[in-house]
């Protein structure tokens, strides 16, 4: 479907011609094409300061602030009005009672909004949960997080607090079914075949598997809101790999490099208002819980091996691919997937920290299993192996070698 395979990190170099100069004639260079500074991360290739024949002034972000334009809080103000008064006359001391009260004023007016604030970030939530969450100072540590409470890298106290917190903001990105009804003329087979090609640009691009699967659900949470040409489903595949890479690479992939592996099909303008539309559909807002960190965070805390670990990574790649997964919790199938693994490998079992991490008991998880189960079962005679020929490889354990169990002895 798709016309051509990324060759590397490096893609698509240009080759500059030294001139000759009789005997000390040098020989070709090749050197990767240029691109001008944060160009690429910005797209702020022109000048979009002058428009109607007149320039728009824009401010020097490195520019010193002048006593003018420095923003001035609400205390500030505050302090300026009694010491301004002080100066008057008007007051004879700066504990004036008056002047206390009409500066304390400011400063609730401002906690108010605050608060007010606060309760529109979590306006999300519903129920009682939060307020079942307790403080971490106030509950017991998993006893894998007590025991790294000192590695100031795992951040032991909040881990957990973390990640209750992406499982209730999970339902913010909760994606409907979108195949024949907001999408009439792209098929299930056609989303699997995207999600084939964008695996092969994470393996292609050495890009973080996060960026991959933030990629997926950014392709599905669009295709779930926009009606998309088929001809048009490789580009919104590279945008939003693109946009997953800024977020989540150091040294994300460059335009050109999308543009030649789709074969030169879509220029950069189209590549850059692709982009700008999912960006615009999703609201700017990229924290989107995934499956993978779930996934990681679970098996730590079940105390797992790589191997354990990396085969249920490669259950987990193989259900991106999978349209009937959509609308499932990312946190549900990243349970799934981890305990399919540890049967399959007979190590661990589903209780303790496990199931007080992940929230999910093993009732609340055995409807995904058969899913999980019959697509590895299915792996083998499907014409789309770029996820069972990248974790047959001895560098991912090969997993994709183990052979699956049956559902009955799963269940």
């Amino acid at each position: 479907m798709f016309s051509k395979k990324p060759t590397g990190r490096n893609v698509g170099p240009k080759k500059v011609e030294q001139p000759a100069k009789g005997a000390n004639a040098k020989l070709p260079v090749i050197r990767p094409a240029r691109r001008a500074a944060f160009g690429d991360i910005t797209n702020a290739t022109k000048d979009q300061s002058i428009k109607d024949g007149k320039k728009k002034i824009i401010a020097d972000p490195l520019k010193p602030k002048t006593r003018s334009n420095i923003p001035v809080s609400k205390e500030q103000q505050a302090a300026h009005i009694v010491l301004k008064k002080e100066k008057e006359g008007k007051v004879k001391h700066l504990h004036d009672p008056a002047l206390l009260n009409e500066s304390e004023q400011i400063i609730s007016s401002q906690e108010s909004n605050a608060s007010e604030r606060r309760e529109e970030e979590f306006s999300f939530i519903e129920g009682d949960e939060l307020n079942a969450s307790t403080a971490a100072g106030e509950r017991s540590l998993l006893s894998f997080d007590e025991e790294n409470k000192d590695d100031v890298f795992h951040v032991s106290v909040y881990a957990q607090d973390i990640f209750d917190y992406y499982k209730r903001r999970e339902r913010m990105f909760r994606i409907p079914p979108y195949i024949g009804t907001k999408q009439c003329h792209i098929t299930a087979n056609m989303r699997a075949i995207l999600v084939n090609w964008l695996v092969e640009l994470q393996e292609n691009f050495e890009l973080n598997h996060e960026t991959l699967y933030l990629a997926v659900k950014l392709t599905d949470m669009y295709m779930s809101r926009v009606r998309v040409d088929k001809e048009l489903l490789q580009l919104l595949g590279s945008a939003a790999v693109f946009i997953a890479s800024k977020f989540d690479e150091r040294c994300p992939p460059l335009i050109e490099d999308f543009t030649y592996i789709c074969d030169n099909l879509f220029d950069r303008n189209q590549f850059i208002e692709m982009e700008m539309e999912v960006l615009k559909k999703v609201d700017f807002d990229l924290g989107i819980p995934i499956s993978y960190r779930f996934l990681r965070r679970y098996a730590k805390v079940a105390r797992l091996s790589m191997e354990t670990l990396t085969l249920a990574r490669y259950i987990l790649e193989l259900s991106l691919m999978e349209y009937d997964l959509i609308t499932e919790f990312d946190s549900m199938i990243a349970a799934a997937a981890l305990y399919i693994a540890m049967r399959m490998r007979s190590e661990g079992a589903w209780e303790g920290d496990v199931v007080k991490t992940s929230g999910y008991e093993l009732d609340q998880i055995k409807p995904l299993v058969p899913k999980l189960n019959a697509m590895l079962h299915g792996v083998k005679e499907s014409k789309l192996q770029t996820v069972f020929c990248k974790y047959s490889h001895i560098v991912f354990h090969e997993v994709a070698k183990i052979k699956p169990l049956k559902t009955s002895d799963l269940l």
